[in-house]
């Protein structure tokens, strides 16, 4: 039996990779995250799946991937058919952002869950704050999680899956090198270039030259790049000039998981005479990530942050926007978004967020960068690596990218298997 590749996520959407690799019987699955509609959404709030139902409930309405044989079948729908065994399976996560890990708690609990180390320390702080990934898998650490070191493929059946370290915004991201009987298939997962470790991204590209198949996130060639092309040095600048010499009262939005950011971000406020206080939620998580002084908003009170304004940054609580209310903002106080929630104006709450701050008198700075490769790295890295065929997914427009020489480009259907010469089986 040949290799084969379908995709069950990501086709025509940011988000929600999903890479199945068939080859000798055995099955590799890249990615499991929450799916993201074309059409949107249908439990975005106030909507939303019923307890205890929340797989089924997404694979009634088509907002979940119908893969036979991967879910627990006691998350299922009695009788659907989905819950019937199929080819062994083994499941590697890129990274652990919820539109790529999200529905990983649904997974038979025999489906073993590969990772970077970081991913699954990350995904621990998370269930120990009591965010832990829906579903009846509970995680458990690394008794659950299999960590995969550098340089030591894992096999699965006749194919093997080497793990890779790649630059994006949050810890551990990863990508992967996948060795079937019919050639080499290569998945970036989400990455970038304009990060701290660019040099990463640069590496696996080197390591797969020459590879039968790419598939690639191509996020940012969804929209023309008018926007500015930020690096992480850039949006550190950009925060520290709004600091300076300011007396007020700072809000923040930073997403937590990017941890690299808020221990930077911690730095600089530090060096302002400031420190950033998070809510509840974030503060018990990034505690039990390892952050060195995230205070709560518990711990310092709003008495404290009335009296003294200027020395603080106060984060976001995304879903108490009225508590702005009791804040003491001057003329100086701004609003610093970096990349946290809401997350942009394709957001839902995006507008009401604005509303609030346009009633309150806030001033609004976006001074984050992406997460994903700008338009002309993506470029660069096709022809550095120079596949046999490549396939764009996470992206609205997969036929913005362009390969040259002897590359084919193929713009992939969801759920389709094809061979690793891009022919549709």
């Amino acid at each position: 039996m040949s290799a084969s590749v379908e995709f069950w996520g990501g086709v025509g959407v940011i988000g929600s990779s999903k890479v199945l690799i068939r080859d000798g019987g055995h099955r590799v699955l890249l990615d499991l995250g929450l799916d993201i509609p074309k059409d949107g959404d249908l439990f975005r709030a106030p909507a939303a799946p019923r307890p205890g139902r929340e797989l089924a409930d997404r694979l009634r309405v088509g907002a979940a991937p119908a893969i036979p044989g991967l879910f627990d079948p006691g998350a299922l729908a009695p009788g659907d058919r989905l819950a019937e065994p199929a080819e062994p399976t083994a499941l590697f996560v890129t990274h652990p952002h919820i539109d790529h890990v999200g529905l990983v708690g649904f997974a038979r609990p025999e489906v073993p869950v590969h990772a970077s180390a970081e991913t699954v320390g990350l995904l621990g702080a998370l269930a120990r704050a009591d965010e832990a990934l829906p579903g009846p898998r509970v995680f458990q650490g690394a008794a659950d999680w299999r960590p995969v070191p550098l340089g030591e493929p894992v096999r699965v059946g006749p194919m093997t899956v080497e793990r890779f370290d790649v630059d994006h915004d949050v810890p551990g991201a990863s990508a992967y090198r996948v060795v079937t009987s019919d050639g080499v298939l290569a998945f970036t997962g989400d990455f970038r270039f304009h990060g701290y470790h660019p040099e990463r991204s640069w590496g696996f590209a080197e390591a797969v030259a020459g590879a039968d198949v790419l598939v690639t996130e191509g996020t940012t060639l969804s929209w023309e790049e008018f926007h500015p092309l930020r690096t992480e040095a850039d949006v550190n600048a950009l925060f520290e000039a709004e600091l300076a010499g300011n007396a007020d009262l700072v809000m923040l939005s930073v997403y937590p998981r990017d941890l690299d950011r808020v221990r930077a971000f911690t730095a600089i406020a530090a060096a302002a005479g400031r420190r950033i206080v998070w809510p509840e939620r974030i503060a018990a998580f990034l505690a039990a990530a390892g952050v060195e002084d995230a205070p709560s908003t518990a711990q310092v009170g709003l008495a404290e942050i009335q009296a003294a304004p200027g020395s603080y940054v106060l984060q976001l609580d995304p879903n108490d926007l009225p508590g702005m209310l009791d804040l003491p903002f001057g003329p100086g106080s701004v609003f610093v978004h970096a990349n946290g929630e809401p997350l942009g104006p394709f957001e839902p709450r995006w507008q009401l967020f604005v509303d609030w701050l346009a009633r309150l008198g806030l001033p609004l700075r976006r001074i984050g960068c992406s997460g994903h490769a700008y338009q002309d790295d993506l470029h660069e890295f096709v022809r550095t690596i120079n596949p046999k065929v490549l396939i764009p997914i996470h992206t609205f427009s997969p036929y913005r990218v362009h390969p040259t020489g002897s590359t084919a480009r193929l713009v992939v259907d969801y759920a389709r298997a094809y061979d690793f010469a891009g022919r549709p089986l």
